[in-house]
């Protein structure tokens, strides 16, 4: 992809990534438990990673995670903060966004973020 990219693309390569994580949640989810399944589908689809009965099944928490990163990433569109580190607002370039739609943060605040995350502390 050149470098070219815009904004029109990423909105619908993020939109498109959306609706590929919470199919991939709700069919794991029907296999798991159908029941539950069929209580998740009718609600927005922004409410589907908090929903409280998806905590009692751990193999989903991956899926939820990522889902949920889909969902910031939409609501920083809606805020017109798509693009923008959530840490630094360095703005993020558009070949990055392209190859993952929900990133976050910039290489730097990516780095420092992964290091609290494993509880490696700088001195």
């Amino acid at each position: 992809m050149s470098s070219t990219i815009t904004l029109c693309e990423l909105e619908q390569r993020l939109l498109a990534e959306a609706t590929r994580r919470r199919r991939a949640l709700w069919q794991a989810l029907q296999t798991l438990d159908a029941p539950l399944a069929a209580a998740l589908q009718p609600l927005p689809p922004d409410e589907w990673a908090d929903y409280p009965a998806l905590a009692a099944w751990p193999q989903l928490q991956p899926r939820i995670t990522a889902l949920k990163q889909v969902d910031a990433a939409l609501c920083q569109w809606q805020l017109g903060l798509y693009g923008l580190c959530s840490d630094c607002e360095a703005v993020l370039p558009r070949e990055q966004l392209w190859q993952d739609p929900c990133r976050q943060r910039c290489d730097p605040c990516e780095q420092k973020h992964n290091k609290a995350q494993h509880g490696s502390w700088e001195l």
